[in-house]
């Protein structure tokens, strides 16, 4: 890490330019990394030409997908280190990252923060050591203390300096309950709201990385002049004398909070270090916040499945190689030689769906146009309104201007006839979920999209993927993938990306590449089986919900509550009715397991465990879901904007009266036996879909379900959930008791990867490491 001596040639104030980082991507604030600053300041200080500091973020040559481009602060901790805390004897001394701000606080020359990209976690926490913080005023700054994220606190006296920083600027109550939110949520901030609230002392506008090098040095040379540096800018000298405040802004956040045992063990810790900012001494107050971060680091398993979801959001796509002579096929492609600012690309369909896909290539990745096809007039103007009221909505909340929105809208292409994808270089499919339907789209597509090598891409959530591509002639094959965007597209994070046995590993390098850079989710890639990774796990949980209630073991708000208290965002007849109750209905008739009228199911086997209560509820009582008001719950438009779930009286006489009517009794399940019959079968197939080939690694099941089916991110996933928190011996020992009592339930037979798993005494992440240890061969 470079630093360079500047003297001004008027004032002859000498400035010592340090760069923060430059060994990967994000200027992590790594051993070598502390060590340079802590080297570079022991120098410095007692080099008497020098007068100011001015950190700044180095520009970093190295690129990797965890990169963020240009000039960056600090995004904070090297976070692999803390499975390493402590120094062996013979190694050098290296400040921890307390230590290193203690030194950059205590210098007797000022030290000046000039931040542009991002300032994150210890990153912030470094800035906020300094005595003055500066910043671009470039949409590309921004700053966070998102450690709760990880379910941690910020250790670097983040929790200490930012409330007293607050405190003063926006009196107590104001600026500690900002202090608050900010830390809990971990949510990132413009530099326009940092400099509001206080944050940021100066502000840079400039153009370039050039413009904002020579404003950072004017303002450092203009400090440098400072005679002698008043304590007033040590943010650990300050004091807030408004305890009872603080104590009653906490006290008011706390009772907001999820319970700790619920997920919210590290933002009830953030409440606890906050108050301890008007302990007497700032030493008393790191006291208490070292205390509260190594209790989460050593001993949280919800920290610990946080930080496992971290890094299992980082590892998506990275276990198998890319070979070089794939990279360098797919370099050549237009969509990697081309901006989506000069590309335009379709989609057919514009229901809820194929609207929402519309909008991720309007508004995020800002393609230059967006063709919107569907065949009938009145589903084309309902999506094209649609869309036209959501970026009105990011118009109310200032997330773009009006003008941005009229040019955006004007980059849309309506259309009701397919010859509207001729120029396109990328068309997802998204009309409803029917083989023939969706190959007589693509056998259409293949005639009016010019350009051979476009990708055609269905959106299919259970289809086969092959039988879809065979609707294309050879040459156009290995261009066609699936790409499963998750309800409501433009929202949701996640989309699966399906290979068929003809899908180019080129087609799939490029998905990964747009999905994460330009339309900000994140892309898991799998094989093509029925209902994929996902939607097959997930029928399992549905399946055995519903057989509870068919069976009288359950209610509906005891199997939703029983999920909902383990850490479900939704529980399986609330996601249900969001979804649409008519579409597994019509997933199972296409595959003969309902009846036709009085007609006998025509591929339902006598040994099958199967309830007809889910079909019933759309046959005979057409309740759907949200979309007709009326599912599993009652939906009023008048409240919760017609999306909160309500008791149904004539859902609980209509199971009563169907149970009564099943030869077999049985006894009511408790919680914890709900979430075992629903879970257990679900991370089964798990086990199943990795032994296939189907998933490539758990930690990838783990972010499909984080991201697309609300599984709590503080228990790491189901795989991870499974191996740390259940134990693979118990989840084996239950899975064959299940099995026996219901042998009509194939989901229960235990899969032969967790036998072996548990033959050999480990978890299935042990094994795949294990398994990592011979290169494995590429899809790609």
């Amino acid at each position: 890490m470079p630093w360079t001596k500047h003297i001004d040639p008027v004032t002859k104030t000498g400035v010592a330019i340090v760069e923060v980082g430059g060994y990967d991507g994000v200027n992590s604030l790594g051993k070598k990394t502390r060590l340079d600053l802590y080297k570079a300041f022991q120098t410095c200080l007692e080099d008497a030409d020098i007068h100011c500091f001015l950190l700044v973020g180095a520009v970093s040559k190295i690129q990797s997908d965890d990169s963020i481009p240009g000039r960056n602060f600090s995004a904070g901790a090297d976070i692999t280190e803390f499975s390493t805390m402590g120094q062996d004897e013979d190694d050098e001394y290296v400040p921890n990252l307390i230590e290193l701000l203690k030194v950059v606080e205590d210098s007797k020359k000022p030290v000046v923060a000039a931040i542009s990209g991002v300032a994150l976690g210890g990153g912030l926490e470094l800035a906020l050591a300094c005595h003055v913080r500066m910043a671009s005023m470039a949409k590309s700054t921004r700053l966070g203390l998102p450690e709760s994220q990880l379910g941690l606190i910020p250790g670097a006296g983040g929790t200490q300096r930012l409330p007293r920083l607050l405190a003063m600027k926006r009196g107590a109550k104001v600026g500690i309950k900002y202090a608050l939110k900010f830390m809990i949520n971990g949510n990132m901030i413009g530099a326009k709201e940092a400099f509001e609230y206080g944050i940021l002392n100066e502000r840079i506008f400039a153009s370039g990385d050039e413009g904002f090098m020579k404003k950072a040095l004017e303002f450092a040379v203009w400090y440098g002049q400072i005679p002698s540096l008043p304590d007033s800018r040590r943010l650990s000298q300050w004091d807030i004398r408004d305890v009872n405040g603080v104590q009653e802004v906490c006290a008011a956040m706390s009772k907001s909070l999820p319970p700790k045992e619920r997920g919210g063990e590290a933002s009830h810790a953030v409440v606890e270090a906050v108050k301890a900012c008007t302990l007497p001494t700032f030493e008393e107050s790191m006291e208490v916040e070292g205390e509260l971060f190594m209790d989460l680091l050593l001993g949280s398993s919800q920290g610990k499945g946080r930080r496992h979801a971290f890094f299992a959001t980082r590892s998506v796509g990275k276990y198998s190689k890319v070979p070089p002579a794939v990279k360098e096929a797919a370099s050549r492609h237009v969509l990697m030689t081309t901006p989506p600012s000069k590309l335009t690309v379709g989609v057919v369909g514009a229901g809820l769906m194929g609207s929402g896909i519309a909008m991720v290539f309007l508004y995020r990745a800002r393609c230059a146009k967006v063709v919107l096809a569907d065949i009938y007039p009145p589903a084309l103007e309902k999506g094209v309104k649609w869309m036209e009221s959501y970026l009105q909505t990011q118009v109310k909340k200032q997330k773009i201007t009006a003008q941005e929105a009229a040019k955006l809208m004007k980059n849309l292409v309506p259309s009701t006839s397919l010859e509207a994808m001729a120029p396109c270089q990328l068309v997802v499919e998204a009309v409803v979920e029917k083989m023939a339907v969706k190959k007589k789209i693509f056998s259409k597509l293949d005639q009016v999209v010019a350009s051979p090598h476009a990708l055609l891409l269905s959106n299919t959530s259970t289809l086969d993927i092959d039988e879809i591509a065979s609707s294309l002639p050879p040459h156009r094959r290995p261009f066609c993938a699936g790409l499963h965007f998750f309800s409501p597209a433009q929202v949701m994070k996640l989309v699966e990306i399906i290979y068929g046995s003809q899908t180019a590993p080129e087609t799939l390098y490029i998905l990964q590449h747009w999905v994460k850079k330009y339309m900000s989710k994140v892309g898991v890639t799998v094989g093509n089986i029925e209902g994929f990774v996902g939607n097959r796990m997930v029928n399992t949980y549905s399946a055995e919900a519903c057989l509870l209630l068919g069976e009288g073991q359950a209610t509906v708000a005891s199997v939703d509550q029983a999920l909902l208290n383990f850490g479900m965002v939704l529980g399986p007849f609330q996601m249900g009715d969001l979804a649409g109750n008519d579409i597994g209905y019509y997933i199972r008739m296409g595959k003969g397991l309902t009846r036709d009228g009085d007609q006998p199911p025509k591929n339902r086997p006598a040994s099958l465990r199967y309830t007809e209560l889910g079909d019933d509820m759309v046959t005979k009582l057409g309740r759907l879901g949200q979309k007709s008001s009326k599912g599993w719950y009652n939906y009023d438009p008048k409240i919760g904007g017609g999306r909160k779930p309500l008791h149904s009286p004539e859902v609980s006489a209509f199971i009563a009266e169907f149970v009564k009517q099943q030869p077999k009794k049985y006894a009511s399940l408790s919680a914890q036996e709900i979430v075992e019959r629903t879970l257990f079968p679900l991370v089964n197939e798990g086990f199943k879909l990795l032994e296939m080939g189907i998933a490539e690694q758990p930690s990838d099941i783990d972010v499909i379900y984080m991201y697309g089916y609300g599984f709590p991110p503080w228990r790491g996933g189901p795989m991870f959930w499974a191996d740390n928190e259940v134990g693979l011996k118990y989840l084996l020992s239950q899975l064959e008791r299940f099995y026996e009592e219901c042998p009509g339930s194939p989901y229960f037979e235990p899969s032969a990867l967790l036998r072996s798993c548990v033959e050999q005494g480990i978890t299935v992440e042990k094994y795949y490491k294990m398994k990592r240890a011979t290169p494995p061969v590429s899809r790609l």
